[in-house]
């Protein structure tokens, strides 16, 4: 019974941690809860999606060459499980939440990515074993949050946005960015030499950093840049 707990209490706890950071940006606990569940639930999308790409394509993780084991990470892990968790965010926070700051769409893009963490955490612990599951609930868990960060940005200017073209085009620019950030991340770890495992560490701080940078700033309004709060003009 324990173990399960320690799956999921990483990513619970940092959900807290996000919205009491700024409680000024609270969308709600109902709608976080929301975005935690179907994120985990998006879970069970992204490894069908995930399996069938092993199965009916050239591209997996042990491919002979190294451009299908790039494709394999970016395209048939990174887009699988970032594109499950965005249909999350547009199917929940989409229609209804209005952003008005980058953190909003960070903070609901982050919940649903984390709901997506705990429920995987629980698909490794079944697998593995505990030490893979302590390894994951210290790297693998916050990174999930940080591969969102450009995700639910761009979903907030999104929703902004007044025509549907601008509105597609900033959906389309954030899965991308998630994507790319998502394979670059299992494309680190999938070396055999560990300097080359540790840039997947190094990326996780600056996806956090840059997390932690969008606290400051509102988005931009009729087009202006983006202004530290509090300095309207």
């Amino acid at each position: 019974m324990l173990l399960p707990v320690v799956a999921l209490a990483p990513a619970i706890g940092l959900v807290w941690l996000l919205s009491w950071r700024n409680r000024t940006d609270w969308p709600g606990g109902g709608l976080l809860a929301g975005l935690m569940c179907l994120g985990g639930a998006s879970a069970g999308l992204a490894l069908v999606l995930n399996h069938a790409v092993e199965k009916y394509s050239a591209l997996w993780s042990e491919a002979p060459a190294f451009h299908l084991r790039v494709l394999f990470w970016v395209l048939g892990i990174g887009l699988n499980e970032e594109f499950s968790k965005l249909l999350v965010l547009l199917a929940l926070a989409y229609p209804r939440q209005k952003f008005s700051t980058p953190y909003q769409g960070l903070l609901t893009a982050c919940a649903a990515a984390l709901g997506f963490a705990a429920v995987e955490n629980l698909v490794y612990l079944e697998r593995y074993g505990t030490p893979t599951l302590l390894v994951r609930s210290l790297l693998t868990v916050p990174a999930h949050a940080g591969f969102t960060v450009p995700l639910g940005v761009c979903l907030a200017y999104a929703r902004r946005a007044d025509e549907l073209l601008p509105k597609y085009l900033w959906l389309v620019g954030g899965l991308a960015a998630a994507v790319t950030l998502h394979g670059a991340y299992n494309l680190w770890l999938s070396f055999d030499q560990e300097w080359l495992n540790r840039i997947a560490y190094v990326q996780v701080v600056l996806m956090l950093a840059l997390g932690g940078l969008l606290v400051r700033f509102e988005l931009p309004r009729h087009g202006g840049a983006w202004k530290p709060r509090g300095q309207e003009g």
